[in-house]
């Protein structure tokens, strides 16, 4: 349909409109606002690895994949928007907001890119 005739008169469809771009993943923090020369290497690599998607194995074999959102100085993490894998091939059960306690993390992983991001190169 290129084009609509009401009484007798052509109307043009309207195109629609754009949705607003949106930023992927926004970080926001109550914390003090520190600069990076004030950060320790420590403190500057978990600042990097906030939003980006970790796979850590745990004591009891499983695997849980999700993004990482915070820490303490325990070293317990958090995951969003986790998945829980039980054995490798199946399918994962989403848990959603997960805290990992610190003495049940066997290993860690980032998921980096396969090949690296506009965003990831400005850094």
């Amino acid at each position: 349909m290129s084009d609509l005739s009401i009484s007798g008169t052509q109307v043009q469809p309207q195109p629609l409109p754009q949705p607003p771009v949106t930023e992927p993943f926004r970080i926001t923090t109550n914390a003090p606002q520190m600069s990076d020369a004030n950060l320790t290497p420590g403190r500057r690599k978990l600042q990097k690895w906030l939003g980006r998607v970790l796979r850590i194995v745990i004591t009891d074999g499983r695997v849980l994949v999700g993004f990482f959102n915070c820490t303490d100085r325990d070293a317990n993490i958090v995951l969003s928007m986790c998945a829980e894998y039980l054995v490798e091939g199946q399918e994962p059960r989403l848990l959603g907001n997960v805290m990992v306690a610190k003495k049940h993390i066997v290993s860690l992983n980032i998921d980096e890119p396969s090949t690296p991001s506009a965003s990831l190169q400005a850094q």
